[in-house]
């Protein structure tokens, strides 16, 4: 069964469309239309063939709800295409009528991965938070007999901002130049859907911050110095963590735009060190659904939350979480970031929210370099949580409270 079904799509990736390349490298701005290009190029892709199979992935399988997953399901309802596919919303596996199937998963659902067999697409969104050995993983697994007849082969497609010229994604597909590759960068310029409150928002950050504005604006590598935290290293803390007994939880709210996140750590004072061992972001969540996914993560324990929403607070005390509200005073944002800066952090190599952040936490700069003061109030939702978490146990000079 063959289906022609025209979908609308950006002009800018018709070149990726039409690529045979084995690996496509889609790279750039904020708002230049990536991930929606992929969602409808792996729809139409399926309607079109019953031999397609997609793997699509991220670093941490419980992103792909909110991204992947959501945005294939935004293209199969902004067509009416709902009665062509089987949606399994436990699993997050759509399947056409015709047979053919896209399948999501998280790079940490091993027993998953290993299960998949006869894959001969992969989509790996937010490549910047995979590792190389991740990637050479998973080209392993497409493969086959031989190349599907009239098609491009065997294809994998990376799509991520280019948030540090450090990275291995620039080294092997930039500089050195991987072999049977085709590359595309774009900007919010070449997407014709967005709406004008979107690139004022993007063109206010050159006066935010330059380094920001080149990555997600214009969609250079980055070059992120000035971090606010320097002292972190990533770990396999799976063994470690169930001998943890100094836990502390923080939240910080959110919604939309901007998640809510959780970090829960360890902290061993004498040692100087805190490790952080699990994280999440829920995006569009309301307190029913955040007090399900904490209850049996923290049992009766303590979480301290952003204090700017005591009705979110009272609602998790109704759900019998043991939530409170951080204290918040003049200054003690610096005080709570020089206190952190004191120890240093181990985070869990699962952790991919916390080290994105990590990674690109920094203090506001000037296109010259020059620093501006403050930290850059972007990329910090975990941040801001890492702080409330340790209220009760690090110590400030004077009355300090907690501020964001």
């Amino acid at each position: 069964m063959k289906m022609d079904i025209k979908i609308k799509m950006t002009p800018a990736y018709k070149k990726a469309h039409s690529s045979k390349a084995r690996y496509n490298i889609l790279y750039g701005g904020a708002g230049s239309g990536k991930s929606v290009y992929m969602a409808q190029r792996i729809i139409m892709d399926i309607l079109k063939d019953k031999k397609y199979r997609w793997l699509c992935v991220r670093k941490v399988g419980r992103s792909i709800k909110n991204s992947v997953f959501a945005e294939l399901l935004g293209v199969i309802n902004e067509n009416d295409l709902e009665n062509l596919f089987k949606i399994n919303q436990s699993s997050m596996e759509i399947t056409c009528i015709n047979g053919a199937k896209i399948i999501t998963s998280g790079l940490d659902d091993v027993g998953k991965l290993k299960s998949i067999k006869g894959i001969n697409r992969i989509w790996i969104e937010e490549a910047n938070e995979v590792t190389e050995k991740d990637f050479r993983q998973l080209d392993l697994r497409m493969r086959g007999k031989k190349n599907m007849a009239g098609y491009a082969g065997f294809q994998m497609t990376m799509t991520f901002n280019p948030i540090s010229e450090l990275h291995w994604l620039k080294r092997v597909f930039i500089d050195i130049g991987m072999k049977n590759s085709f590359v595309l960068k774009t900007t919010y310029k070449d997407n014709p859907f967005l709406d004008e409150q979107y690139i004022r928002t993007l063109l206010e950050l050159e006066k935010q911050d330059y380094q920001y504005y080149k990555i997600y604006c214009l969609g250079e590598w980055g070059s992120l110095g000035n971090l606010v935290y320097s002292k972190w290293v990533k770990k396999d803390l799976s063994k470690r963590s169930p001998q943890f007994d100094n836990i502390y939880n923080g939240l910080d709210w959110g919604f939309s735009n901007d998640p809510t996140a959780f970090v829960r750590i360890h902290i061993d004072k004498a040692r100087k060190e805190i490790y952080i061992f699990k994280d999440f972001y829920m995006r569009e969540s309301h307190i029913d659904e955040i007090a399900t996914e904490l209850k049996p993560i923290i049992g009766n324990e303590t979480i301290t939350c952003d204090s700017s929403e005591p009705r979110s607070i009272a609602d998790l005390q109704r759900h019998s979480l043991n939530a409170v509200g951080a204290k918040k005073g003049s200054g003690s944002l610096e005080h709570g970031i020089k206190q952190i800066k004191g120890y240093n952090l181990i985070v869990d190599e699962n952790c991919v929210d916390t080290i994105n952040e990590l990674s690109t936490y920094k203090m506001r700069e000037d296109k010259d370099g020059n620093v501006l003061g403050k930290p850059l109030d972007q990329n910090n939702h975990i941040m801001d949580a890492l702080r409330y978490s340790l209220e009760s146990e690090l110590t400030y000079e004077g009355s300090w409270g907690w501020n964001i």
